[in-house]
This record gives structure tokens, sequence and C-alpha cells, in this order.
């Protein structure tokens, strides 16, 4: 195998710590598995060795290279290979043996699920909150349980106490009551004996910490230690590989710090830029700056995006001359779900629909895209998600169609129960469940009608806001079976009676599940609306989608989250919904840590960097041409990573054309350090964006109402004035005659007032 001389470097590595900076798409996995075969050919034992991954795929990934290049070799076969583990196995491991020696109690095998774990902590919210707080964490899970969950994750990723933790991740004051909560959450699973995911590494590294001696026995006994993905680990990872190493043996340490997207579970930039540099001496530096997976379009696009990370200490990633040609697409959009459907059509011409991937922000986007695959026939498989079909939101949309239909007068009474209660609870009126349940029960016996049923269920006790709640409920249940409404029209008028978006709001466990409720909601109403169908033939067309659903194998196109997709690759990436609204996300909710911008950055790069031969990229049509605000406005990224001077320059190289290309001034440095690491011939000249005129300039003295307004300077629009200069936004309008509002957390970064 041919390798280049960077690999080299790092596969001759003659002894020490070593550091190895690696882009997307280097062959890292290759060249370590070289360097292993390399300490072993120098005696070192395979005992000796320790091969620490992320995950389960890459840790089997690696060990089948590994085997299979010891067993091609043509010295000897070796009889025996290092260890190769993932992290959280290995803290598994050690955890069972510290139980035998009985420094730690037994647990039972079943591992603490997300939802016992919600589940709890919101008991344990509610049991450590004052009067008041108690009363709103009732109210609003969604707006307490998943910072607190969060936070004890957070906790778990490091050694420190959970007082001191709060201090820095940012929570606000009132959620000071979390690091009591964390220390009853303890109490409460070791009563339960049951650990999580987290606790593999976690309880054995508290206890090494209180207990050096102990940890002292599991310390020194390896020679060498690679540690792969070393920019996702954290605090606890850190002094676990520490605690491993003891005194003695040398640290192999590789992955791209530009690539640290893991930050809610602790991991940093810092750990690999500067803290290993720190913890250990005399560190080798090493680079894998060649990726072998995209081309030079696409490795100019992600330099130019992630070189606006202030701070950061990564690699200019250059692709090989081996590297195949990748394609650029920018689709600005109406409809992203159509958009994606027809990029599918399109491109299942040429390639296999497993080589297609569709790379969400959040979850909330995947709903109106999985109705347009479905649509549209397009197989696909969804990653560790629901289907839109099945997710408990539709639920009462999928029972009010079925009325729709006529189907409720020949239901029996078990099934008629299950619709009525699906309908009475979603979403959850302010009435208790019992009641709602008693009415169910009544009502299946009074009457073929649902809502005629319901209504001379109800009992008499009810306040007169509860009995209306529910007589408004029951007349919707009418108008389903009166024909007169669309399918678009009856559910959006559910939608609005019961006050969905309320009830959303108050019965989830998170801001995000609150997002991606509500977005699939609204999506199915969107989708209805086009089928222009009266609402007695929804439950027809329900059917079919749900046969097409049930129908899906695994040869389909990949439905998946940017984070999900962290260390693979295929031909075709597609990223929709590239709007302010979802780049970078944002949660609402006044209790949620700080969203970093620096690392949506980073994932926004990890997602581009899975594309070999084509990335689409999605953004909105801009607001001028669709006259409309709300959501039209493309993430800031986007303007970033100059994606014409890509495209441009990118294609001059593949072409091998020497030529004098302009491009815009900032977008000059990154491209210019580009060319000269090649050694391309190619020149560049700048474009320098627009600056205010002196006639602008004369008539904002002379007080002309639009000269009055504050001028500013964009780095990409070039000069302007602010329209409005509202609480979050400002509207600019450019010199082009352009409207764009901006939102002013990010945008502030791009503008400077010329006031």
């Amino acid at each position: 195998m041919s390798l280049t001389q960077e690999q080299q470097a790092v596969i001759n590595h003659p002894g020490g710590h070593a550091k190895v900076m690696a882009v997307a798409g280097a062959g890292k996995t290759t060249t370590l598995v070289y360097f292993v075969r390399q300490c072993l050919s120098r005696g070192v034992m395979p005992r000796r060795m320790l091969v620490l991954m992320y995950n389960k795929a890459a840790q089997q990934d690696f060990q089948r290279k590994l085997t299979q290049l010891l067993g091609n070799d043509a010295s000897p076969v070796y009889s025996d290979i290092p260890e190769v583990r993932t992290f959280h196995s290995l803290g598994l491991r050690i955890y069972n043996q510290l139980i035998k020696q009985g420094h730690l109690p037994s647990f039972q095998s079943q591992l603490l699920s997300n939802g016992e774990i919600e589940s709890a902590v919101w008991k344990l919210l509610q049991e450590s909150a004052d009067q008041e707080t108690a009363k709103d964490i009732l109210d609003q899970k969604s707006k307490w349980v998943e910072p607190a969950v969060n936070f004890i994750e957070l906790v778990k990723s490091t050694l420190s106490s959970p007082e001191e933790v709060f201090e820095s991740c940012g929570l606000p004051t009132q959620c000071r009551f979390f690091s009591e909560v964390f220390t009853k959450f303890e109490v409460w699973r070791k009563d339960q004996r049951r650990i999580s995911f987290s606790d593999m590494l976690y309880d054995p590294c508290i206890l090494f910490k209180k207990e050096p001696s102990i940890a002292q026995k599991f310390a020194g006994h390896m020679q060498q230690i690679i540690v792969d993905e070393y920019q996702d680990i954290n605090e606890i990872q850190q002094f676990f590989i520490t605690s491993l190493r003891g005194d003695r043996g040398d640290l192999m340490v590789v992955g791209d710090p530009d690539q640290t997207i893991y930050e809610f579970r602790g991991s940093r930039p810092e750990f690999m830029t500067t803290v290993f540099d720190r913890d250990f001496e005399g560190v080798h530096l090493y680079s894998l700056s060649n990726t072998f997976r995209y081309g030079h379009r696409l490795s100019l696009l992600c330099n130019h995006l992630i070189s606006k990370n202030p701070d950061r200490d990564g690699v200019l990633c250059v692709s090989h001359l081996s590297t195949p040609q990748t394609e650029l697409r920018n689709i600005q959009y109406v409809d992203y779900a159509k958009e994606t459907a027809q990029i599918i059509e399109q491109e299942s011409k040429s390639i296999p629909l497993t080589q297609i991937t569709i790379l969400n922000r959040i979850w909330a986007i995947s709903a109106p895209i999985e109705l347009a695959l479905l649509e549209h026939d397009i197989p696909y498989r969804l990653d560790h998600s629901v289907s839109v079909l099945d997710r408990y939101e539709l639920a009462p949309f999928e029972a009010l169609l079925s009325i729709a239909a006529g189907n409720y007068a020949d239901l029996d009474i078990q099934n008629r129960n299950k619709l009525l209660i699906t309908l009475l609870t979603s979403p959850y009126p302010k009435v208790r469940r019992t009641v709602l349940q008693d009415i169910a029960r009544s009502a299946v016996h009074l009457s073929d009608q649902p809502g005629v049923a319901i209504r001379k269920a109800l009992p008499e006790n009810l306040s007169n806001r509860q009995a209306d709640q529910l007589l408004a409920r029951s007349r919707v249940l009418d108008d389903a079976l009166s024909g007169r409404f669309s399918v678009d029209r009856l559910l959006q008028k559910y939608f609005d009676t019961t006050d969905m978006e309320e009830g959303i709001r108050d019965g989830a466990f998170s801001a995000q599940q609150v997002d991606d409720r509500l977005e699939t909601i609204k999506a199915f109403i969107r989708y209805s609306k086009n089928l222009k169908l009266g609402s007695n033939e929804g439950w027809a067309h329900w059917q079919s989608l749900r046969e097409k659903q049930q129908s899906q194998t695994t040869d389909g196109v990949r439905l998946t989250s940017m984070h999900r997709a962290k260390g693979l690759e295929w031909r075709c990436v597609i990223i929709p919904g590239l709007s302010e609204r979802f780049m970078p996300y944002r949660p609402e909710g006044e209790l949620t840590i700080p969203s970093s911008v620096e690392s949506e950055r980073r994932l926004l790069y990890v997602a581009m960097t899975r594309a070999k031969e084509t990335l689409y990229l999605l953004t909105p049509m801009t607001q001028s041409k669709l006259k409309v605000n709300e959501g039209r406005i493309e993430t800031p990224f986007f303007t970033e990573m100059g994606f014409d001077s890509s495209d441009l320059v990118g294609t001059a190289i593949e072409k091998n054309q020497n030529v004098d290309l302009k491009i815009p001034l900032k977008h000059l440095s990154i491209s210019s350090d580009y060319l000269s690491t090649l050694g391309s011939k190619i020149t560049l000249q700048s474009i320098r964006n627009t600056v205010p005129s002196q006639d602008k300039l004369l008539d904002k003295e002379k007080g002309n109402t639009e000269a009055s307004l504050p001028l500013v300077l964009h780095q990409t629009y070039g000069c302007g004035v602010v329209l409005k200069d509202e609480s979050r936004h400002w509207v600019i309008r450019f010199d082009d005659g352009t409207e764009k509002q901006f939102d002013k957390r990010v945008a502030s970064q791009y503008l400077e007032f010329l006031d």
C-alpha cells in the first residue's frame, strides 16, 4: 500500500509521547494499524499494548483491519494481537474487577434507560425545589427536565463536585438546586443498584481519585497506549487514560480538534490542543493533512468555514492528488423536503440509494422529508428515531382521520375506547386522567357518533373551563363526521381548538422535544394541504403511507443526524434546512445552557466532510424573492464558507488551469495557503466589498430620512442601512435593494457600524 510521507512519519515514530492531528478522511485508521505492526516488529509485546477507540463500530473496524494486516504480513503470523477496546467496555471490565475485589458494590445488569432517568429526575426536581418552583416543574416538564438531565451527565464527565460544575456551566442561578438533585439522583441510583452508560467510567474514576492506592493496581501495565478520536474525550476519560498509564508507558493520541462536537458530554478541543502537551513532556507533533475522501472544492469550502473559529489549532485540510472530484451544489428552497426528494430521484439514476444520506441538525427537520420520501416512493431507513407516522404527537390526527372515514361505528368497544382516550388526552386538557378514562368508558356505549357520545358522558362536577375544553373537542369530532372540511382544515381546526401547541410545550421533556413535535405536526398539516383531499379521504391516504413505511428495507436512503454521521461517509450527502432557525441551533428556553456557535460550526464541518462525490447544501430562498420574513434567512455559516470562491478555485485546480482568479478579500488567505501547499501556479486577486459612496455620506449629513438611518458594512453584502432595530434582529436594506433580517447574536461579528 502506498503511504504518504506524513503517514510514514507517524508509523516510524521512534518512541515517547505523540500527538497526531488528522483531518477528516486522512486514513488515520490505516496509519495506526501500520504503527501497531511497527511496534510489534520492534519487540513490544501485544499484551503490553492498548488501543482505545471512541465507539464500538470504530473498535470493530480497527480490529478487523489489524487482524487482516497482521495475518497477511510476510513475517511470521502473529499468534496474538493487542487489545482494542472502547473506553466504556474497558471501564466496565475494570468496574467488574473492582466489584470482585470488594471496592465497589455490584449492580443490576440492565442499564438505566433514558426514560427511567428522566422520570426519576422529574420527581427529584419537584422534591428539591421550593414550593413555587415545584409547581412550575410539575406544569412544565420540558422547561426543567432536559437541563437537569444534561447537568447530571455533565457532572459525570468531570471529577468536579456538582457545585463546581454548576458555577462553570452557564445555567441561571434559579437552577442552583440541580446540585442537590444530582446528589439525590446518585443516592437513588445506588439504592436501586443501577448504573447508566456514563457510570461505567464515572464510578471507577471517582474511586481511583479517592483511593490512589487502588488505582495504582491498574496502572503501568502498558508500554504503548493509542487513543483514537482524542478530540472527543472529556475530563473523566482523560483521567482514566492517565490512571492506566501511571508513571510509565508511551501515549499516542490521534484526532482533529475541528471535529469536537460533543461538548454536551464534556468534550473540549483544548484537551487535544493544549492539555495533552501540558500533562506530558516531550510530545512529538505529527500531522495528517491530506484527505483521501473528497476533492479540492469541498476542502476549500470546509477550510473557509472552520477557519472562523477563534483560537483553533487545526490543520489546513488539502485533498490528496488521488482523491476524486467532489461536486458542490447549493439549492435555494421554498420547500426543502420537496427539493430533497427531487435531488434523490436524480442522484439515484447513477448511484445506489444506500450511498445517499440526509443529515439533519435536529430531528424536527426529518418529519417533512420523511413524508416527501413516502409520497415519492423513495425507500429510506431512519437512524434511531421513530417514523413520522408512529410519532406520539400525530396519534390524534390518525384517530381523527379514522372518524372522518366513518370507521368509529364499526369498531368494537375496546377499540372505540382506545380511540377516544387518544382524542381526550392528546393534547392533555386540565382534567384528571381518571376522569377522562371514565368519560371514554361511558361514551363508547352511548352513541355511534363520538362527538355526541362524549357530550352525553360528561360528568356534572366538571368546572366550566373543563367542560368547555371537552365540549370544544367533541365538536371537532362532529366536524370530522360532517365531511365539510378538507384534511388540512380539519387537522388545523383540531390543532387550534385543543391548543395543541401549548399542550406540547407542557407535556414534553425537553426544549428540543418541543421543537421536534411541533415541527412534525406542522409538517403533516402542510403536507395534507398539498393533497387537496376531503377529510373522508384522508384515512385511506394515511393507510397508503403506512403500508409504504412498513415495507421499508435497509437498502434505502439513510436519514440521520449530524452527530450520528461522525466517522461515516457517503458518495452523496444532502444537508437540508440550512436556515438561521436550525443552524446554529439554539433551543428556546430560559434554563438552556448557552449554545456555542463554535461547536455548531464544527458540527456543520463534520457533516460536510462526510461527502465523497457530491455535497448538497439546501438554503432558503431569499426574502426579496419570497416577500416573507420568518424562517427565510440562510445560516450565517453559508456566508462564511465562501461557496462561490471555493467552487471557482477548486474547479481551476481540478482542471490544472494556470489562471488569474478574482475572489473576495476575506477568502484570499485560506485560498492562497491552499494553492501554496499544492504548489499551484494559479494566482488570486481580491474583490473588495462595497464601501459607502461619498454621496450617501453627504446625504446622511443633510438629514435625509433614509440617509439618517444607521449605516453598516457587511462582509458579504456590502453597504446598507438598518431599517429596523428590534430586540433580537436587525432588518437591513443593502445598496442593491435587497432586504435581509439578521439575528443580532450571530450577525454582529459580520457587521461594522459606520456611524
